[in-house]
């Protein structure tokens, strides 16, 4: 092969490099095409490892090696890339005490420590031209290596607030049904609206960083009443129930409904790529049980009336369970038990006396 191919392959594999990092780790929405392609192929391994089992354990792994992956991913192009410029010239490098020129290992060992600033001395670029080329590959090191510690930060920073946010809602209540019981006060379903304010909030700065850092997709939790992508499933289903079959002048203000859906609608764009042609509609909510257990009268809730309503909503309810089922759950695992953990039995009574 002629030496400037090698100049040129080198050239070309420095260039994916950078681009795939610009556009990961610049950019405020995007990924580059190496790190989509790892996001994909690291986590439906895993996902089929795992038996696509949202429970499993493997799963919260899943991040981790994607970032590990992605990190990988750009040093290997980036090292490879610059070796291929040095092997086009069969001088570029040379033994720092016999002045031979270096073998191909040899200039892979001098490429790394040129990346990794290290300068250990005992090979040397073999004229002026490749000791600037020595530099820029430092630079080039420098820059990659602190802008990935930079983007990592934040990553893991993020990968918190994500489990933050669906303790938080878990914390409304288990349920769609259970939010809007917990919701009522003996005259009104109005005391969430307070807690809709700050999660609405919470939820807009998390789509935004879904859209900042892709790989928050996968950063998976296995306990469903932390899963973030079941939580905001059934916050949304909470919505619904309050919009639909909450009598106006019992449900939240208007603008605290408002506000919590259009945040959730802002976390739907960001997965609006799913297919959902085969996904089947998800079933109405239980509105018996809230009639029971709070002692109201819903409205629309005969089927000849709610089926219109519901109607408007496939497209949305089918997004949110295709968006489960990618991450190894089904539509029953929204509902979680969480009023009978028994560090929290002291509320089972006051929680009767309240509802009456």
């Amino acid at each position: 092969m002629p030496d400037f191919i090698y100049a040129v392959l080198g050239l070309l594999l420095i260039g994916l490099c950078l681009y795939d990092f610009v556009m990961t780790t610049f950019l405020p929405s995007g990924q580059g095409p190496v790190t989509a392609l790892v996001n994909h192929l690291t986590f439906q391994a895993l996902f089929l490892l795992a038996g696509k089992n949202g429970r499993s354990h493997l799963l919260e792994y899943a991040g981790l090696a994607i970032i590990l992956i992605i990190l990988f991913c750009w040093i290997s192009l980036l090292w490879l890339g610059v070796l291929l410029i040095f092997v086009s010239d069969t001088y570029s490098v040379l033994n720092g005490a016999t002045k031979l020129p270096a073998d191909v290992f040899e200039k892979f060992y001098y490429t790394g420590f040129a990346l990794s600033t290290l300068g250990v001395g005992d090979f040397v670029a073999g004229n002026d031209g490749w000791r600037v080329v020595t530099s820029l590959s430092a630079f080039v090191g420098l820059i990659l290596t602190t802008m990935s510690i930079t983007f990592l930060v934040p990553v893991i920073s993020n990968a918190g607030q994500k489990r933050t946010l669906g303790r938080q809602i878990e914390s409304l209540g288990g349920t769609a049904e259970q939010i809007v019981i917990n919701s009522y006060n003996g005259q009104d379903f109005t005391d969430i609206s307070s807690q809709l304010t700050s999660i609405s909030s919470m939820i807009f700065t998390y789509a935004q960083n879904h859209l900042t850092y892709p790989v928050l997709h996968h950063m998976h939790n296995s306990k469903p009443e932390e899963n973030i992508v079941l939580r905001l499933a059934a916050l949304d289903e909470a919505l619904t129930i309050f919009i639909f079959h909450i009598p106006e002048e019992k449900r939240p203000a208007f603008l605290d409904l408002y506000m919590a859906r259009r945040a959730l609608s802002s976390y739907l764009d960001t997965i609006r790529y799913m297919e959902t042609a085969g996904t089947a509609v998800p079933p109405m909510p239980e509105l018996d049980k809230i009639s029971r257990q709070t002692g109201e009268g819903l409205v629309s809730t005969l089927e000849n009336q709610a089926h219109p309503l519901y109607s408007q909503l496939d497209k949305r309810r089918k997004l949110w369970k295709a968006n489960l089922q990618r991450d190894g759950w089904q539509w029953d695992d929204m509902h979680v038990h969480s009023d009978t953990k028994d560090l929290d039995v002291s509320f089972a009574n006051l929680k009767t006396d309240y509802h009456g």
